[in-house]
């Protein structure tokens, strides 16, 4: 079977949106069936080895242009790029749309054989990214937003989205039919390589992670650093590892004892490796925590907010933590630093057992599988 992915951004490993369009990719090529790509130049040469085909998508440079395309709702710096692609679109058995935003691909490629992954609901995330970010791109996302997602849902075959939260506000803003719309949740590849036990049994080694320069996943690691790290009276470390962290986060950072930041690592594989327990203090955002994911992968238990938890099937002290407020983190992670090395390693066998069970790549394989069997393509 032959199939395209149209992606705004290339697959990779560094931000949860590289990561998702990474499962897209890994999915379908994992059930054998040959992949095109359409989008920016990917850099993984391991990734790239994975597509049949690569068309990469030029930005452009030509300030005019620019100009005139964004008063025409059409902001993407690869726009003029995809307009002189030339493609046979009706080639293809199927083509699968990373993101609710490219709403000029509806021109040209076959609808009744378009699957969109949602990633986020993009009137609500552009919205939200304006409020922590106030600059005048963020402000015309806000405003061009919803009506290239609007356009996109209605006329898509299919949605894929990553929640049941994101099923129920499609349908809420857009008045999508329900059998339109499928649930894949966020899955990684399996990383697991320790034994369970934990390396110094005295200290509660953290991690925190996320893309450090986006609104809620900063003012989230604040919230954290101020009222519950600073309260713990147990012997802990924490790592903050991301993207791109602000000068504000830097410098709280700076003058705390037992925090490590680690600015935009190449790999996150070291810090997951060296840590016990990954911490999740998200109380706002949109889609689908794709670190929790990954801290899972590794057979690490998490404590994190109901926020972080949406989309996934969590157990309150039996495979992570449930937590919303200062005093339920701090209860959290004394509960685990309490625990006996027998009670810590079952705890995070059991992490990893759910991540094996519902959020692993083979999971994924299976589930594109179904959603692909049952729109009639294969």
């Amino acid at each position: 079977m032959k199939l395209l992915q149209i992606c705004p951004e290339a697959p990779g490993k560094h931000s949860g949106g590289q990561l998702v369009i990474r499962q897209t990719l890994l999915s379908l090529a994992g059930n054998g069936w040959n992949v095109d790509y359409i989008g920016p130049v990917i850099e993984d040469p391991q990734i790239r080895a994975l597509y049949s085909h690569l068309y990469v998508l030029e930005p452009g440079n030509n300030v005019l242009l620019r100009v005139y395309d964004t008063l025409h709702g059409n902001t993407n710096q690869r726009y003029r790029s995809w307009k002189k692609l030339e493609l046979d679109f009706d080639s293809y058995d199927g083509i699968v749309m990373e993101f609710t935003k490219l709403d000029y691909v509806l021109e040209r490629v076959p609808k009744d054989r378009l699957f969109v992954r949602v990633h986020n609901v993009e009137a609500d995330f552009s919205m939200k990214n304006f409020r922590y970010n106030r600059t005048i791109n963020n402000y015309i996302d806000k405003i061009l937003s919803p009506g290239r997602e609007k356009k996109i849902v209605k006329e898509a075959a299919k949605l894929i989205v990553l929640t049941e939260k994101d099923r129920r506000r499609l349908e809420e803003l857009y008045q999508v039919p329900d059998e339109k719309i499928v649930t894949i949740p966020v899955c990684v590849e399996n990383r697991r390589k320790m034994d369970g036990e934990t390396a110094d049994e005295k200290t509660v080694n953290m991690i925190l992670t996320g893309s450090l320069w986006f609104g809620p996943n900063y003012e989230g690691i604040k919230w954290f650093l101020k009222n519950v790290f600073t309260r713990l009276d147990i012997p802990c470390s924490l790592i903050i590892a991301g993207a791109r962290p602000n000068e504000e986060l830097i410098g709280l950072i700076s003058n705390m004892k037992g925090v490590t930041l680690v600015d935009s690592p190449e790999s996150m594989e070291p810090y997951f490796q060296k840590s016990d327990l990954a911490i999740t203090p998200i109380f706002d955002g949109a889609g689908m925590k794709v670190k929790v994911a990954e801290a899972l992968s590794y057979g690490l238990p998490v404590v994190g907010t109901s926020h972080a938890f949406e989309g996934y099937s969590i157990g309150h002290q039996v495979n992570s933590y449930h937590a919303d407020s200062p005093e339920e983190f701090i209860e959290s992670i004394r509960h685990f630093y309490g625990l006996s090395q027998e009670g810590k390693r079952k705890m995070k066998s059991s992490s990893h057992r759910l991540f094996l069970e519902c959020y692993s790549q083979e999971r994924s394989c299976e589930l594109f599988r179904q959603v692909l069997e049952r729109s009639g393509i294969l």
